[in-house]
This record gives C-alpha cells, sequence and structure tokens, in this order.
C-alpha cells in the first residue's frame, strides 16, 4: 500500500484578463443660440414668432426704406446690403446667434437681405417683442449691441478701405491730368495768349486790393471814384438799357447810392472780362454762365466765416474763361483745332490770369477747380479747397436753377464740401430753396441784367 502519490505539479491557471471599456465621454451641448436663453425662452420665443426656413438665395426683405422687426439668426448666415440712392454697398454677414437690429428710414437707404446658405430666423416684430419677458428682451438687445458693434467695425474698416480707394482712384485722375495741363506749356499756346487783349489795369487792382486785409471798402471806392475811366465805365453800364433807369444817373455817388459797392465792383469786373473777348454767340454764352456762377459764389460765400464774399464772385466770373480762350483759338487756327480741344480749360484760364498778372491765390482757384468733383475736401491743398469747394457748390444751384438733374458723376462729394462750408444741415435742392433764392428775392439788384431772366418765373423743381 503506497501511501505517497506522485504527480505533475500543479499548473496555476490566470484568470481571462479582461480589459477596460472605454468611457463614453457625452458629445458637447451646443450653446444656446442667444446668449442667457433658457429652453424655456427659447421655445416662449418660438410659439410667439414667426419662425423662417430658408434656402440659399432666399429673401428677407428687398429694397425696403426700413425695417422695426428684430431677426434672430437660429442656423446658417444672412447677408444685408444697404444701398445709397439705389448703389449697394459691401455686405454685411450675420451668422448663428446674431441679431439684426431694426434698421431706420433714413433718406436715399434702402436695405436687402438674403440667406447665403440654409438658414433659420425667428422675426420678432414689435408686436411680438413687447410681450416677451423682460429677462428674453434684455437678452435680445445684448445680443444685438454685440452684432452692431460688430458690423460698425466692419463698416469701419471698409469706410478705411472705400477712403484708400478713393485716395489713389484721385490721384490716378490727377496724373492721367498732368500730361495734358503742362500741353498749356506749349509755345504755340503761351505765344497766343501774351497776345491776346489784357484785361483793364483797374480791374487787376481791384482783385489785388479785395486780396489785401489791410485795405478797407471805403478805400476802393475812393480809387474807383478817383479813376475817370472807371467812372465813366460805371455811368455808361448802369444808364444803358440792361438796366432799365428812368432816369439818367449822372454821377458815381448816385450810382453808387442805387446800386450799392458790391454791384458797382461786378460791374467793373464783368465789363473787364468782357473786353477781353469777341462777342459771338460763344463767348455771350460763357459770359452768360459766369454771371450766374459770379451771383451763386457771392451768396455762398456770405455765410462762410473766413471767405471774401467779392473774390469768390470774381472766382466766378473768371472760372471758365479758359473756355472762352479755346473758342478764340480754333477761330484763328482752326487747323489746331484737335490739339486746343484737348487742353484743360482750367489749367488753360489760369495760365492765362497770371499772364494778366492777377493774384496767384485766383490762379490757382481757377486751376484747381474741377478737384472737388473726384477729389474729398481733405485731398484738395487746404488753402484753396474752401474757395474750390464754393465753386463746386455754385455749379450745383446752377444746375438746380436751369432745370437739369446733377450729375451724379460730378456731384459724389457735394455734400462734403457743404459740410465743410458750414451748410452739412442742408442739400443742394434745399440750400436753393431756402437761402440762395430768398436772399436774391430780397436784394434783386444783386442780378445782372444778362441773367435777370432766369429769375423772371418759378424754377422747375424748387
Amino acid at each position: 500500500m503506497k501511501w505517497f502519490r506522485s504527480s505533475e505539479p500543479a499548473v496555476a491557471v490566470r484568470p481571462p484578463k479582461i480589459e477596460p471599456k472605454p468611457s463614453v465621454t457625452a458629445p458637447p451641448a451646443r450653446p444656446p443660440v442667444v446668449e442667457g436663453w433658457s429652453e424655456s425662452e427659447l421655445v416662449a420665443v418660438y410659439n410667439a414668432a414667426p419662425v423662417k426656413n430658408l434656402k440659399k438665395g432666399d429673401p428677407i426683405f428687398v429694397d425696403s426704406a426700413a425695417t422695426d422687426s428684430f431677426f434672430v439668426l437660429l442656423d446658417g448666415a444672412i447677408q444685408v446690403v444697404v444701398k445709397l440712392n439705389g448703389q449697394p454697398g459691401r455686405p454685411g454677414i450675420f451668422q448663428r446667434g446674431d441679431v439684426v437690429a431694426a434698421l431706420p428710414k433714413s433718406a436715399g437707404l434702402t436695405y436687402c437681405a438674403h440667406a447665403i446658405t440654409p438658414a433659420t430666423i425667428i422675426e420678432i416684430p414689435p408686436a411680438v417683442m413687447k410681450h416677451l419677458p423682460d429677462k428674453t428682451q434684455l437678452s435680445i438687445f445684448k445680443v444685438t449691441v454685440a452684432s452692431t458693434s460688430k458690423i460698425n467695425a466692419y463698416i469701419r474698416s471698409v469706410n478705411g478701405e472705400i477712403h484708400t480707394k478713393n485716395v489713389r482712384l484721385s490721384q490716378y485722375i490727377e496724373n492721367q491730368h498732368k500730361p495734358r495741363a503742362a500741353s498749356v506749356q506749349n509755345d504755340f499756346v503761351l505765344s497766343f495768349l501774351r497776345d491776346m487783349p489784357r484785361m483793364p489795369a483797374y480791374a487787376t487792382d481791384l482783385a489785388a486790393k479785395l486780396l489785401d486785409d489791410r485795405t478797407s471798402v471805403q478805400e476802393v471806392v475812393e480809387g474807383i471814384k478817383r479813376d475817370p475811366n472807371l467812372v465813366g465805365v460805371v455811368l455808361k453800364t448802369v444808364n444803358s438799357p440792361l438796366y432799365g433807369f428812368d432816369k439818367k444817373i449822372e454821377s458815381f455817388y448816385h450810382a453808387c447810392m442805387i446800386l450799392g459797392f458790391n454791384n458797382i465792383y461786378n460791374l467793373l469786373m464783368r465789363e473787364a472780362t468782357q473786353s477781353t473777348m469777341p462777342i459771338n454767340r460763344d463767348t455771350t454764352r460763357i459770359h452768360k454762365h459766369s454771371c450766374l456762377m459770379s451771383v451763386l459764389c457771392f451768396e455762398v460765400a456770405t455765410g462762410v466765416k473766413e471767405q471774401q464774399s467779392q473774390t469768390l464772385s470774381t472766382i466766378g466770373l473768371l472760372h471758365d474763361i479758359g473756355k472762352g480762350v479755346q473758342f478764340v483759338m480754333k477761330t484763328a487756327h482752326p487747323e489746331k483745332a484737335d490739339f486746343i480741344d484737348m487742353l484743360p480749360s482750367s489749367d488753360l484760364g489760369a495760365t492765362l490770369l497770371r499772364t494778366w498778372g492777377l493774384p496767384e491765390r485766383i490762379c490757382k482757384i481757377v486751376e484747381f477747380q474741377h478737384q472737388p468733383e473726384y477729389m474729398l475736401p481733405d485731398q484738395v491743398p487746404a488753402e484753396y479747397n474752401r474757395e474750390a469747394g464754393t465753386l463746386h457748390v455754385a455749379h450745383a444751384l446752377e444746375y438746380l436753377i436751369v432745370g437739369q438733374p446733377l450729375d451724379p458723376s460730378r456731384n459724389a462729394y457735394t455734400q462734403d464740401y457743404m459740410n465743410l462750408l458750414g451748410y452739412g444741415q442742408f442739400t443742394p435742392e434745399s440750400f436753393l430753396k431756402e437761402r440762395v433764392l430768398p436772399n436774391l428775392t430780397k436784394n434783386r439788384n444783386r442780378i445782372p441784367p444778362e441773367i435777370q431772366s432766369l429769375f423772371a418765373k418759378p424754377l422747375p423743381g424748387v
């Protein structure tokens, strides 16, 4: 009997290895559409306001003058475009969680909006807004402020970009103009200008005195009185059929009493300017236009601080003298008509005025007269921008007086120059109606006989 039994050693059996299960992470909760909204508030808004599911390209509003609703963007993206007088600006983009505030009515502005991706929006009109809980309304207004700040920052960046482009475009125009301006210095042109009849010495002397702050009006009047030729010009003109006075005016003092110094001065300058040009249909038309511009420049300048109305009146009278020169040149040299037409009349006129010895300030303003059509006020040399702006605004008023619509391509910056001159509260139309015409009606003797017919009947559109 065996008390002991040999056996194979036992082998330890390890339990099967159990791999731990990967932990399952819950997906992050999507933030609320509008910060601060609870689910119940969202449901309340859903139930109270219309929800719109938009396809890409679907309109929300088109060419609307204003909107009084708030638009909460639940999903997707929309684009809002503001148009000024039908011209669209760059679009503003709103995305999930943004709120488009009510858009105010403003002259010339219209608004458009459409979906640029599939989108869902809630429109909250005023009637619905006032019935929402205060907390919900506050949440909407908070997001509206944030969205508006974002859009305002975008608008500022766009404005900066537009300003840069405007500066570059105006510089391009200036660069294109330089070769044409240089052609005025051609020997043929300079020789022709030197041979033209000169403006009478009294006119250049008057213009110089008016630019001298030390010269009083009384000194100018006394100077005219002492010159028999000037007195003769005044008496001859005021006794002409153009003025039609019942009794003959026999003394300069009597003429001053009736017409006033301003009109005496303008009369002398008109006579001097017209004496330099042959009288024909073209030069008569330019002279009539210049008389009107002289009156309008005076009216615009009268309400502007630090501007001499008589100087602006002179500039209005002389600003288009270069066009008269072109007609005279083509009559004398028809074989060069194409070349003469290419000469810029503003530079041609400024060069002639320098030849006559007029003050350089007047010459420069005549030379720069077209810059306000394509330059903002801060791009025109500061020492001339107000006078050039006055001439520009006067041209806009002339268009309205003769019944022509303002040319958008030439009047892009007209309102900017009205702001510069202190007339920002007016449009050209309202300025003409409320300021210029009443002043001229009250002081009819300011209107030269050549253009009185323009004001004899109601003006179109005024």
